[in-house]
């Protein structure tokens, strides 16, 4: 459950605050803003269960509050495409001539008017069988999913571990009805963005679990990005082991029609569909390959052996297919699609398609992979550790650049 107090007076707002936290909500869970302005924000970024709403609310910072500004923010919200609208709206003063005229407009919009006083815990009984009331509904409704702002998926858990090693406080929780276990965690940027994330893991490698997983993500949690981390194999002469590499574009290798030729041999028609990265993440991923305090930054966050070479990130072609590739023939067949490709996998375009198709606004689809090998007759597993670093060490440069958008 998320509640949003809209409230410009601190000592009524600390008391509301020490009311709501005796239901056990976390700080995670309740939010608090001064002036209309700041509340309207918060709810077009936000989905909220219960609003409180003082009645004598000033519109912006170091404006006057106005006896009705609480009323006129409500009818603002019921203006607003971009906002979804609470389950519940509570209106709350502690000014007692405003009770007469106010009770009847709180009426007319749907909504309840309760008058704070500290010497008459009233308002404390009603607030709380609100909240009460809220959780039992939820509760009787199924699982809640919270709404964040990156959903992190990988093809294998190895490479889910090197995502959770990030230091974003993980917590992991099961719901009763879903098989996926889903791994929580945030993060405060030095520009002062908050960032909100969910990880977790594919049950089998291959592009239709990560569809699958990818779908259900961007249904259940709405992110504004959608991100595939994990290994993959380069092309040889244009990438590295541990190179990070990320996808623009992609596109699934085997799309295609098998037919017959002229002289009677079985001849493959291919039939690719690239699907770009949006522009300001490639861009701003190119900028970042080019920062040496980034690349520094990544290698020194690994505390055992690496291959040959330097760390380099690389933005370029990333092909997908559905089968593991180890051999330089089947490699030299997926290179004549794109004469720039860098490297292959198996989910990538799976979850770039799959946001394409989530319900609007949809979320970017983001694919960041590392090198572990080069899909030929030697394909090992030594380097994939390292590579689910990299991969993930990039990621966190990325979203922690105070370019990067959410």
């Amino acid at each position: 459950m998320k509640i949003l107090l809209v409230d410009d007076e601190f000592e009524k707002a600390q008391s509301i605050i020490a009311a709501l936290s005796e239901t056990g909500l976390g700080e995670d869970n309740l939010v608090h803003r001064s002036t209309s302005r700041e509340a309207r924000l918060a709810l077009q970024d936000a989905e909220f269960d219960l609003v409180l709403i003082d009645l004598n609310l000033p519109e912006m910072l170091g404006a006057p509050p106005k006896m009705d500004g609480g009323l006129a923010f409500f009818d603002m919200l019921m203006l607003d495409q971009k906002i979804k609208l609470p389950k519940t709206v509570l209106f709350i003063t502690a000014k007692e001539e405003l009770i007469e005229k106010a009770e009847l407009e709180s009426f007319k919009r749907g909504a309840q008017l309760c008058l704070y006083s500290p010497a008459d815990e009233r308002w404390k009984a009603i607030l709380l069988s609100k909240v009460r009331y809220l959780k039992a509904q939820q509760e009787r409704g199924g699982e809640t999913y919270p709404k964040v702002d990156i959903a992190i998926i990988t093809a294998l858990r190895s490479e889910l571990g090197a995502v959770l090693n990030l230091p974003y406080g993980w917590k992991t929780i099961r719901y009763p009805n879903n098989p996926v276990s889903y791994n929580y965690g945030s993060l405060e940027r030095p520009d002062g963005v908050k960032l909100s994330l969910v990880a977790a893991a594919a049950y089998t490698k291959g592009m239709p679990s990560s569809a699958a997983l990818a779908a259900q993500m961007c249904l259940l949690f709405r992110p504004k990005y959608i991100v595939m981390l994990g290994i993959c194999a380069g092309i040889k002469k244009e990438t590295e082991l541990g190179h990070v590499i990320v996808a623009d574009p992609t596109w699934d290798w085997g799309s295609g029609k098998i037919a017959e030729g002229e002289d009677g041999e079985r001849v493959f028609l291919m039939s690719p569909q690239q699907r770009p990265l949006n522009t300001q993440v490639s861009q701003l991923c190119v900028d970042l390959s080019m920062n040496p305090e980034v690349l520094q930054a990544i290698r020194m966050g690994w505390n055992s052996k690496v291959p040959e070479g330097q760390l380099k990130v690389q933005v370029g072609p990333m092909a997908s297919g559905a089968s593991v590739v180890a051999n330089d023939k089947a490699v030299d067949g997926i290179t004549l699609q794109n004469r720039d490709i860098i490297a292959v996998e198996m989910e990538a375009y799976a979850v770039m398609a799959a946001a394409e198709y989530a319900l609007k606004p949809s979320p970017i689809a983001v694919a960041i992979k590392s090198v572990c090998d080069f899909a030929d007759a030697n394909k090992a597993k030594d380097w994939q550790g390292y590579a689910a670093y990299t991969s993930s060490a990039f990621f966190d440069q990325l979203i922690r650049s105070p370019e990067f958008q959410v």
